[in-house]
């Protein structure tokens, strides 16, 4: 639930909409599941099903916002094709100032208006300390979910992520 920090939105500018909320929603993951990737065979099995999981949610909360169910196959797979895009540019930039340039385009993508720089940078320096953090952490507590984030810049925020046990389902994300 980190990605949905009011401070987020209220302190840094990032959009309080739907995209902004993805978005955040997907950084936060895009950490995770770096860490993840690092951890083995098991810590790849595991961030692939952390994906599963996270967009047979997207599938729900994008019926639960309405959308017909002829269409909600396409919107889910545009939703996977903009996360995978974003996974790639933030590993890409993770080391240098392309990251800054991808959080522009996609976190701040839909603001209208000037971007604060300082709001940026700090954004990007935040993405970076999460995954230093979560690259150092036990790997059993990561692992098991266990996840301890950094703290939020300027905020006095540290958070535990909940131990969250995934529901089964017989959906399969298309």
């Amino acid at each position: 639930m980190r990605s949905r920090n009011p401070f987020f939105y209220e302190r840094f500018g990032v959009p309080d909409t739907v995209d902004g909320r993805f978005d955040m929603i997907l950084l936060h993951s895009f950490c995770v599941i770096n860490a993840l990737n690092k951890q083995g065979q098991g810590g790849r099995e595991l961030a692939q099903a952390l994906y599963d999981v996270m967009f047979v949610d997207m599938d729900r909360s994008v019926r639960e916002m309405g959308v017909g169910d002829l269409s909600v196959g396409k919107h889910v797979r545009r939703m996977m094709k903009a996360f995978n895009g974003r996974m790639h540019a933030y590993q890409a930039g993770i080391d240098n100032a392309s990251l800054d340039e991808a959080l522009m385009r996609n976190l701040y993508g839909t603001v209208t208006g000037t971007v604060d720089p300082t709001n940026l940078t700090i954004m990007g320096d935040y993405i970076r300390n999460q995954v230093a953090a979560l690259n150092t952490m036990n790997p059993d507590r990561l692992m098991q979910g266990d996840i301890e984030w950094a703290p939020v810049p300027g905020a006095g925020i540290k958070q535990r992520a909940p131990i969250v046990e995934p529901q089964k389902t017989d959906q399969a994300v298309a």
